[in-house]
């Protein structure tokens, strides 16, 4: 079995990407030099744009200030870190925190995950099925498709299983 070192955590802010944050740090703690990143990737809203588009010239679409985003975005990662290295104070290891951006989520994870040179990708999954798994497609399943290290999903529990 490979040691995990270096570990990706995509990071959306939901129950899910939490799970799969703890996830990580409880792999961790088991090897001192573990390296955690937090990774959470923007990208311009192009549904937005779309109807401008058709209408050449009618309307300015409205400003996006991509910066404005990613230094939200990064603080917010950054503020998730320290409430958890703060619960987590025997994790020897270190948690970083990245804004990426992109054009897919599951492309940029993959890009991140190479370049960082991981060992593993630990991530939440909504665990749609049906019809909205069809409509709204899977980031997970498509990460675990092309992924350069194995994959590790989390589902953080339904509010109807914790009671």
């Amino acid at each position: 079995m490979s040691e995990f070192r270096v570990m990706v955590v995509p990071y959306d802010f939901s129950e899910h990407a939490r799970a799969a944050l703890d996830t990580a740090i409880a792999l961790g703690k088991r090897l001192e030099t573990a390296a955690i990143h937090l990774v959470h990737v923007i990208r311009t809203p192009a549904y937005a744009y779309a109807g401008y588009a058709s209408n050449a010239g009618a309307a300015v679409p409205p400003p996006f200030d991509m910066k404005e985003v990613r230094e939200s975005a990064m603080s917010s990662l950054d503020d998730v870190r320290d409430v958890v290295l703060a619960l987590h104070e025997d994790f020897r290891g270190s948690i970083e925190s990245e804004v990426i951006e992109g054009t897919t989520i599951d492309r940029s994870l993959c890009e991140a995950a190479r370049r960082l040179g991981a060992d593993l990708i630990v991530m939440g999954t909504h665990g749609r099925t049906g019809l909205s798994h069809v409509f709204l497609g899977s980031v997970t399943e498509r990460t675990l498709r092309s992924a350069p290290c194995p994959v590790v999903t989390v589902r953080a529990p339904d509010e109807e299983e914790e009671t």
